[in-house]
């Protein structure tokens, strides 16, 4: 790709800075809903999908004051039908302080000899903590990998944001 095609494609969608306790993140919208959210300095563009990065903001700023309301809109453009499956799934059941293992996912998916699949398809998740696979913990209470914002140190906070105690050792402690 050249230069120019590079920045051709940045007016293709809307860029939100939002600021939020965990940093800076940056919303990235189409017409259909968010594609992405990153940690990646973006240059701000509110000309596409205006309305769901509005909704991506507030959203954020509900999370982050312990309550979660209805998730913006997401475009799940070139998505595989599995990851769609799991990061759907994930979304339904697991709320606002509560957590699921790898396995535990697999089996609502009907498919309990997936949970590496499940977590491979949770570690390519583009919504990070909109699509909560910081609540997804080892089976022995580990706490896991987390390729979202900030790594395992976001996962930690998001974690005890929702009202866990978790180990030096990132295990979890007194779970409800």
């Amino acid at each position: 790709m050249k230069k120019n095609d590079f920045m051709s494609e940045i007016y293709n969608y809307g860029i939100r800075k939002i600021d939020t306790p965990l940093g800076i993140i940056y919303a990235i919208s189409s017409e259909k809903g968010i594609i992405k959210i990153t940690s990646k300095k973006q240059i701000g563009n509110d000309s596409i999908g205006k309305s769901h990065l509005d909704k991506t903001e507030k959203w954020f700023d509900l999370y982050f004051n312990g309550e979660e309301i209805e998730r913006p809109p997401l475009d799940y453009q070139e998505m595989t039908v599995f990851r769609k499956k799991v990061l759907n799934k994930l979304m339904e059941e697991i709320t606002f302080g509560k957590i699921i293992s790898y396995g535990e996912l697999a089996n609502l998916l009907k498919n309990e000899r997936a949970s590496r699949a499940v977590g491979t398809a949770l570690g390519k998740n583009p919504w990070s903590i909109i699509v909560p696979c910081h609540r997804v913990v080892n089976s022995n209470k580990k706490i896991g990998n987390y390729s979202g914002i900030k790594n395992n140190i976001g996962k930690k906070f998001l974690l005890t944001h929702e009202g866990f105690n978790i180990s030096e050792n990132m295990m979890l402690i007194d779970i409800p």
